[in-house]
Order: C-alpha cells, then structure tokens, then sequence
C-alpha cells in the first residue's frame, strides 16, 4: 500500500501588524513569517472506506474531534470526486494553541499530501485557496521558506531572507490561548503598529542583525496583559537573557528569541527553567 509521508512545519512570526477588522469579521495582517524545524511527520494513506477519513495521533484533540485538518481532507475527497478514505497517523510535535501554527501546518500537509497521494496535479496557488477555506494561515503553512503574508493570510510572497548563522529560543508556558478571544480583544482596543515597509527594506539590504532588532507583534501587550502566566514566562526571559530579539509569535502562548549562536548562558537557562515553562533550542529551515 502507497503511504505518503509529509512534515508540517511550526511558523513564527517575526513580525505582525494588526491593520483593522474588515466587514466580513476577519482582520487584515501584515506579517514576515518563516519556518523553523520543529514538525509534525503525518503518513496518509488510501482506505476502501469511501469518502471516511480516520485521524490517528498521540494528540486526542486530533484524533476525537472535528477540526480543520479532517474538514481539509474530506472536502478534498468529495471536491475532486476521489473514490477513496483516508487513514492519516499524524506524529504532533507542535503544541496546540500555542502560535505556531500546528494544525494550520498539518491541514497544509495534508492537503501536499493527497495532492501527491492521488497526482492531482494541483498548483500552489490551487492548494492556498483550497487551505484558506480552512484557516489562514494555511496559505502560508503550504511553503517552507520565509515570506511577506498580508491581507487575512492568503498572500504570500517570498523573500530572501540569510538566518544560517542564527538559532532560536522557543519559550512556551505550557498555556492554550484561544486565537478567537485574542482577536476578541484586540477589537475592543486600539492596536500598536509598526511600518513593515521599514522592514522589508532591511532585509531587502540583507541586514538581518539590525532587522531581528525590530521584530514585533501587535497582539504581544494584549496577550501579555490578559494571560498572567504568559507574562511571568516572558519576564523570566528579559531578567535572564534580555529582550532583544524577542517576539511573540502568532496570538500566542510562544515567544521566540533569536540567538546569533548557542551559548552557555542560554543553555544554564534552560536547564534551570524547565518545569514550569519549555524552553527548547532549535534551528530556522
């Protein structure tokens, strides 16, 4: 039997603007993402089980649940009349709720992966509009490699971007937060913003050190503010290691810190603060 084995790699945001909430409820966005290895490892594979698609994870909310990655697949089958189910087995690395855009990613590999399984011959375009069906950050989750994403996710646009000689702090505070009530939140109050132009230029001029000096997040205070373990986490790393390069990535509960190489200090940090906390090193695509 054919088994067709894709990663969905964790995205960080190292930068987001909030622009407004559009009339149709979403929230135009302005945002530099990029790709980091940390990854879910999903195996799909063809059952006689027509138009079923059985979800088998070490994560329950994937396995027990309706949810976007299960919506993805089953409209996939039913829209280009695929005479099949599918049985995925989705290893999770990524924690959910947690900004990084686990199932967002695996609804993407997904759709890589049936796209390949039944040589669709999809485009990449094709493939975004289908995922923003699903989520937003779909479109994006669908490449690997760093971009410009506005509007509510679905324009992606690649840029150059030199992160060999960095590494990065991933912090999470082991704290689901809800994408809905952040955004809940932030349209009850004025959002800080930043001019991206100024950014892009940066690295444009591949001047990545003063870029990651200016990464931002708009819901970053907001989240802060209303989730005090979030805030505890992200005290703890400005006491111990300082606040520059530091981001919150998405709507939270991570916060990366981008490092120009390992060192002592970081790694006694993460040895002393992983109870409450994980604190885990890792590498940008």
């Amino acid at each position: 039997m054919i088994v067709v084995i894709e990663k969905a790699y964790a995205k960080i945001n190292l930068f987001l603007n909030v622009l407004g909430k559009r009339k149709d409820g979403y929230h135009d966005l302005e945002m530099i993402n990029v790709k980091i290895d940390l990854c879910d490892t999903l195996e799909i594979r063809k059952t006689d089980m027509n138009g079923c698609v059985i979800i088998k994870s070490n994560d329950l909310f994937l396995s027990n649940q309706d949810n976007i990655v299960i919506q993805t697949a089953k409209y996939m089958l039913r829209n280009f009349k695929i005479d099949s189910g599918l049985e995925i087995k989705i290893d999770k690395n990524i924690p959910f709720g947690a900004g990084l855009g686990g199932n967002s990613s695996d609804s993407a590999a997904v759709i890589r992966g049936i796209n390949r399984l039944f040589d669709l011959k999809l485009s990449i375009e094709k493939m975004m509009d289908i995922g923003l069906n699903y989520g937003a950050d779909i479109p994006y989750c669908l490449v690997d490699y760093p971009a410009i994403v506005k509007g509510i996710g679905e324009k992606v646009e690649k840029i150059e971007m030199d992160l060999s000689g960095y590494k990065l702090l991933l912090a999470n505070p082991k704290e689901f937060i809800s994408t809905k009530e952040v955004f809940r939140l932030a349209s009850n109050q004025e959002t800080k913003k930043r001019d991206i132009n100024k950014i892009i230029e940066l690295i444009k001029s591949g001047n990545t050190k003063l870029f990651l000096k200016e990464t931002f997040n708009s819901l970053e205070e907001i989240v802060v503010d209303n989730y005090p373990k979030v805030k505890a986490m992200r005290n703890l790393i400005v006491s111990a290691l300082g606040s520059e390069n530091l981001v919150m990535s998405g709507s939270g509960s991570s916060f990366v810190k981008v490092l120009e190489k390992d060192n002592l200090e970081v790694l006694d940090f993460i040895d002393k603060n992983n109870t409450d906390f994980c604190f885990k090193m890792h590498n940008f695509l």
